[in-house]
């Protein structure tokens, strides 16, 4: 049948595509013969087992070779003669017993029709059609034996393959068929996930391209590609648009944020009808819709504030960021109700963060942006950006029930335990995760430099917030600022746990050392936009050099820690501080032994 002839069929009435079909079959019996889209059967008894399985294995030769169209299976044909014969068993070729059968020996089972047709010579045959296969992958699902050989003779064996390629014989699939198969599966899969990635951005384009056209209106430009985008952000720093850029977060906020509501993803699960959906159909829909909307816009909106800082642009513009990723991790907590939060076994953690499904997926893909953006800070030692993180509080996300404290949004407040990766829990792991999807992303990549120059930034930045903490948390060694923090902050927690610990603190000597030559000075302006708070710039101004110190100390005594609970004796060596650093030290422990309070 030719393309266009078989693409024609699909408007066909059934009369007309019966008609259509004994027209073409009958000229290839009778003028061509066997053909790779035309499989001919003199005759076939289904009441026969080794007759019924050779059957089988016909069907599913044909539907695990490319079908551009369809393909067709003709019983009652003579490849010899070229020349219909007459079946006395048409009764077996019935469809629902043929599907029967199928269902028996194969998965899944292959997409079919039946025909019983009357050649042109009064002879009825059977003509099956096979269209384009959802899976290629059809395998045997049971091993089946000819039970009355003396000796057992193997007539299919479970989890077989039988192909034809482009050939008319049938034969077993090697390696390369099915390399050929999972090529096609991944290119479907690819172009499905294309689509679905690009179908917002086509929809903004066309809309933005009506605008210009039939008013003359300028609007935000589509950003394609990486370099676009990155265009994008350099234009918008540069004029210091604000109208456009607040029109940029919330095209990524509806897909961030309001575009769950695509999956009933805000749903109670008192909604749900029980039988209709399957976790692993909740699951699988719930990973397509991270993967393809939420990461690309949660990487574009990371992106934009880090470009913000790269750029010099407004500090405003990183205040406007930080709020949709505020906006973004309290939807985890809306979530606690909805059906995401039992798609992953409570306590069970996935050994990647691509493999995190559950209802905190939002706040802790905004706690690894904080923690990559406040480390671009670092890196590039534009403090002044730092307080738009550094003084953001929240209520800590993926409890079952809301806490009555709060904690810094950069501090990590997230009850884990539902689907996030492993790593998590390890002593370096949440610059481990970071420094992962560094590395894996070719703009984060191209920002940072390399994986070794991302993890010493993500150290440094770290090594900050574990200041702050110190400095509202430690009481023995600091409970002038412990006690002002509790007195303003009566309801928020600055308890971080840092894993820089589990890399070499060399990564933070050289921000250590500046600081505290700042310190010494009396340096308020540098020191404040390290704060959480100000006032605790003004402790540390006046004379707080032997605080800064002890915090030095205490981070050296936790590596050493540690090292001792790893069993990685080779760590359990002094700190290598700079002279300068190392004397600050040995003083204020000294004071501190000598201090009557002790």
């Amino acid at each position: 049948m030719a393309g266009e002839e078989k693409e024609s069929t699909e408007s066909m009435s059934l009369s007309e595509r019966a008609a259509q079909y004994r027209r073409e079959v009958e000229k290839v019996v009778r003028e061509i013969g066997e053909h790779p889209l035309y499989e001919l059967k003199r005759s076939c008894a289904l009441s026969d087992l080794a007759d019924k399985i050779e059957f089988v294995k016909d069907v599913q030769s044909i539907c695990t070779s490319k079908i551009d169209l369809e393909r067709f299976l003709v019983i009652g044909a003579d490849q010899k003669t070229k020349a219909f014969v007459s079946l006395d068993n048409l009764e077996e070729f019935d469809e629902a017993k043929i599907r029967a059968q199928l269902e028996k020996y194969l998965h899944p089972v292959p997409e079919f029709q039946v025909f019983l047709l009357e050649s042109s010579d009064g002879k009825t045959f059977v003509l099956l059609v096979f269209p384009r296969q959802k899976s290629r992958r059809i395998v045997a699902k049971v091993s089946v034996d000819h039970p009355s050989e003396k000796a057992p003779k193997l007539l299919l064996r479970k989890g077989d393959m039988w192909t034809k390629g482009g050939s008319t014989a049938k034969r077993l699939a090697s390696a390369e068929d099915w390399d050929e198969i999972y090529e096609d599966v991944i290119e479907i899969e690819t172009e499905r996930r294309t689509r679905q990635r690009t179908a917002h951005d086509i929809e903004r384009a066309t809309a933005q391209e009506k605008l210009r056209s039939l008013h003359g209106l300028a609007s935000l430009p589509s950003f394609g590609t990486d370099e676009d985008y990155r265009a994008l952000m350099e234009s918008l720093c540069i004029s210091k648009d604000r109208g456009r850029f607040l029109l940029l977060l919330e095209r990524l906020r509806d897909d961030l944020i309001e575009d769950w509501h695509s999956i009933d993803a805000f749903g109670s699960t008192d909604d749900l009808v029980p039988g209709q959906t399957s976790v692993q159909e909740n699951v699988a829909k719930v990973s397509d819709h991270k993967r393809n909307i939420f990461l690309p816009a949660m990487q574009k909106l990371t992106s934009a504030a880090i470009y913000t800082v790269k750029n010099g642009g407004p500090a405003e513009f990183l205040t406007m960021t930080v709020e949709v990723l505020e906006e973004v991790y309290d939807t985890t907590n809306r979530f606690r109700s909805s059906y995401l939060c039992w798609l992953h076994p409570r306590g069970l953690m996935p050994t990647s963060s691509t493999e995190h499904v559950s209802h905190t997926v939002p706040a802790f893909e905004t706690l690894i942006s904080m923690h990559l953006i406040g480390a671009y800070i670092v890196k590039r030692k534009r403090f002044e950006y730092l307080p738009n993180i550094l003084r953001r509080v929240v209520r800590e996300a993926g409890r079952e029930e809301m806490p009555d404290f709060s904690q810094p949004l950069t501090f990590w407040p997230l009850r884990g335990g539902w689907g996030e990766p492993a790593a998590l829990r390890q002593p370096d792991g949440k610059i481990k995760l970071c420094a992962d999807r560094i590395q894996k992303d070719p703009v984060f990549l191209k920002l940072f430099g390399s994986e070794t120059s991302a993890i010493a930034a993500l150290c440094q930045y770290e090594f900050l917030l574990e200041l702050n903490s110190y400095l509202a948390v430690d009481e023995k060694r600091t409970p002038a600022s412990v006690a002002y923090m509790k007195k303003v902050y009566p309801n928020t927690r600055f308890e971080f746990y840092p894993s820089l610990i589990a890399f070499p603190l060399e990564h933070v000597t050289e921000l250590a050392l500046k600081l505290l030559r700042e310190i010494k000075r009396g340096n308020r302006d540098f020191v404040k936009p390290l704060m959480f708070d100000e006032s605790l710039a003004a402790s540390l101004a006046n004379g707080g050099e032997g605080i800064f110190a002890l915090c030095l100390d205490q981070l050296a005594w936790a590596k050493r820690q540690l090292a001792r609970q790893l069993g990685k004796v080779f760590w359990d060596l002094d700190i290598p501080w700079p002279k300068e650093i190392a004397e600050a030290v040995q003083k204020a422990t000294a004071a501190q032994a000598a201090s009557p309070s002790r």
